[in-house]
């Protein structure tokens, strides 16, 4: 009942007449064109109509409300401007979101909608300067004045002939009250209206989490797809996990990943791209990962067992062990080259050295991931360490042996030496996989 009783607002208890009118102005409370930070855009006169214009490289605009403006609910939406005379709403998200409550506590602005459908999420940025909030605006070109808006706001509107009447907010003295009318507008245009080049990034998601991390690296070679209701292109990403689609005309498009085979999306598959075709669109990055990742480890005692160790003869194992900077009880650098060696290697394995007993934890997991039964990308959630890959780890390990190889009980170094040979054991029986 509340959103019938705001929508049916009338034209009639909206206008006010003529000569109330004359004492009102619009632009009391001015909107401002701002980036997602909350900085305003640099802007300039427009020479045909005197008017400043604030110029956006990219789609990227944000309005942030002024701080002097009243709490409530307020009408937002986008018009071209033509020269004709003739406007038309540009606007393309969901009616209902057009609807803002503005809550103003102290001069900070913050935002919700109180009619969403939630159907496509609106994004909020940060408000003037940096404090409260701003809202994105989501708008197409109009082919009478391309890349060329009005931003519209206002306390007071007429739904009548729909929401596509570009003349819906009233102005004036609002008669039941006998208050100005709040009515704001700004003009702003974005680049050169020379189509838009669609990108963005696919990486290796190592620890599924669906953010790209420092070390994660991209994926090449995957398959991209532009798609209309009608049309499909691909695009094909680079060495550095990059794709564009170049010169995409305005209109409403999904971008999706294709997945290989074996392979699972970590982020969401596809994500909606609504092109205006005046600046480049960057797309949320795409993550993607191993879909069924091996994370069955053996502990070390299996490794010195017949069984363990004709796998570790199998693949090939005991050449590879010099890498891993293997130490004996003594802080000795050992790599047993043949199986009876390993064997008491690692059957007689002890803590009086940190390294030595990291060592033996260190060669297990090697042996895991040779034969296959850990993927370095599995994930564990130490409680020590926190969550990172197998590989993370190993890399953490390995390291540490190389630069400390005999830490005694008071070796400064064989605290982290214990918490490193721990989290090993608890990934070597399969404690703490995520």
């Amino acid at each position: 009942m509340l959103r019938n009783t705001i929508l049916g607002l009338g034209a009639a208890t909206l206008f006010a007449t003529a000569t109330s009118a004359q004492f009102c102005s619009d632009n009391l409370y001015p909107l401002h064109l701002v980036d997602a930070a909350g900085n305003v855009v640099a802007s300039s006169v427009d020479p045909a109509t005197g008017e400043t214009v604030y110029q956006f490289s990219t789609e990227a605009v944000y309005v942030a409300f002024d701080p002097s403006l009243a709490s409530g609910t307020y009408y937002l939406h986008v018009t071209d401007r033509p020269i004709d005379g003739f406007d038309e709403v540009v606007s393309t998200n969901d009616p209902m979101d057009r609807f803002v409550n503005v809550t103003n506590t102290g001069g900070v602005i913050t935002l919700s909608l109180p009619f969403t459908n939630n159907q496509v999420p609106t994004t909020f940025g940060l408000g003037l300067g940096g404090q409260g909030q701003s809202i994105l605006l989501t708008f197409r070109s109009s082919e009478f004045s391309p890349c060329k808006f009005y931003a519209n706001f206002g306390n007071a509107w007429d739904l009548t002939n729909g929401p596509d009447n570009p003349y819906l907010l009233a102005g004036g003295v609002n008669p039941t009250t006998g208050e100005c009318i709040v009515r704001s507008y700004e003009a702003f245009a974005v680049d050169d209206g020379d189509g838009s080049d669609v990108t963005g990034i696919v990486f290796a998601d190592a620890d599924r989490d669906g953010v790209r991390d420092p070390g994660e690296g991209p994926l090449a070679g995957w398959e991209v797809q532009l798609v209309t209701d009608s049309t499909s292109v691909s695009a094909v990403t680079d060495a550095d996990g990059r794709y564009r689609f170049q010169h995409v005309a305005a209109g409403s498009y999904s971008v999706e990943l294709v997945l290989p085979s074996g392979y699972i999306a970590t982020t969401a598959g596809s994500y909606a791209a609504q092109v205006c075709a005046c600046a480049d669109l960057v797309v949320q990055d795409f993550g993607g990962a191993v879909a069924m990742l091996p994370c069955d480890a053996k502990p070390l005692c299996y490794w010195y067992s017949y069984h363990g160790l004709c796998k570790i003869q199998q693949f090939g194992v005991l050449p590879t062990l010099p890498a891993l900077q293997l130490v004996n009880t003594c802080g000795q650098r050992v790599a047993p080259g043949n199986l009876l060696h390993l064997k008491w290697y690692l059957l007689f394995a002890n803590s009086w050295n940190m390294g030595y007993a990291l060592s033996a934890q260190v060669t297990a997991m090697h042996a895991n991931l040779m034969t296959g039964k850990v993927h370095p990308a599995c994930v564990l959630r130490d409680p020590c360490l926190g969550t990172m890959t197998v590989a993370q780890l190993m890399e953490q390990a390995v390291a540490s042996l190389a630069a400390h190889p005999y830490t005694s009980p008071w070796s400064s170094h064989r605290s982290q030496q214990s918490k490193l040979k721990n989290a090993l054991l608890r990934a070597n029986h399969n404690w703490i996989w995520q």
